[in-house]
């Protein structure tokens, strides 16, 4: 590609360049948060079908490059048990999404999570981490997956409110969505549908998020363990309430 050509595209895409820095920078520092916060901004730039295509894209390449950096803090063993628990959900969720509309879905599993978090917060409890409630907890994300295109609440909800440190948190999370956007990817190519423009616009798109990436990797470290949970918290709440929100066609 000529770089003068590159240099006049990337431009041209600076609002949505700036979009995926900010949703890298965040993940990159809490283990999730790209999908949930860029593909509703990106929706201002592009059309739905195509925005999907586009975040699994990026996603998978910035879970794998963060990967690369983070590997050995995963616990492989509860992205096993998740795993399980995805190759569950997945179906279940396309056979519920089939049976019933999709706007009241999302209005459905964001009110439940939104429930959950109130009553975690006010409680102060926390969830035991075993192997019976991480494979529940894949089933959820695997459902929420296929009916809502975001697989992420369940799992940060659960973590979150464990006693897992938070680098194996977020490297975790990470990991399991490496794996995720992976099978997402290749179940796209393997049903026939068209990549190509979203391929294209995702060249364009790299910079912000490798420098996003870089940013949050470096931040992390001077970062309190106790404000990355606020924000993880934080994220979810926007997450729930724009989606009922959207569902409910409050906003556009």
């Amino acid at each position: 590609m000529n770089f003068d050509l590159y240099a006049s595209g990337m431009l041209s895409h600076a609002g949505p360049i700036f979009c995926v820095f900010l949703a890298a920078f965040l993940q990159s520092i809490t283990g999730f948060g790209l999908v949930m916060v860029a593909a509703p901004l990106l929706m201002f730039f592009y059309e739905p079908k195509l925005t999907i295509i586009i975040m699994f894209c990026l996603a998978g390449c910035g879970n794998c490059a963060q990967l690369l950096l983070l590997w050995k803090e995963v616990n492989w063993q509860r992205i096993a048990e998740l795993l399980c628990g995805a190759l569950i959900g997945i179906p279940l969720g396309v056979s519920v999404f089939r049976q019933l509309p999709g706007d009241g879905l999302k209005v459905a599993v964001s009110v439940a999570i939104l429930f959950t978090l109130v009553n975690m917060e006010f409680k102060r409890k926390r969830f035991e981490e075993t192997q019976k409630n991480t494979i529940i907890t894949g089933i959820l994300a695997g459902i929420m997956a296929m009916t809502t295109g975001m697989a992420g609440p369940p799992l940060v909800l659960y973590f979150a409110y464990t006693t897992m440190p938070q680098n194996v948190f977020r490297a975790t999370c990470i990991g399991y969505f490496f794996f995720s956007n992976l099978s997402s990817l290749v179940a796209l190519w393997i049903t026939g549908i068209p990549i190509g423009d979203a391929v294209g616009e995702f060249v364009y798109l790299l910079p912000g998020l490798a420098f996003g990436i870089a940013l949050g990797h470096w931040a992390f470290r001077f970062m309190p363990q106790q404000l990355i949970r606020r924000i993880i918290i934080i994220l979810l709440y926007v997450t729930c309430f724009y989606n009922i929100c959207k569902a409910l066609q409050i906003v556009v």
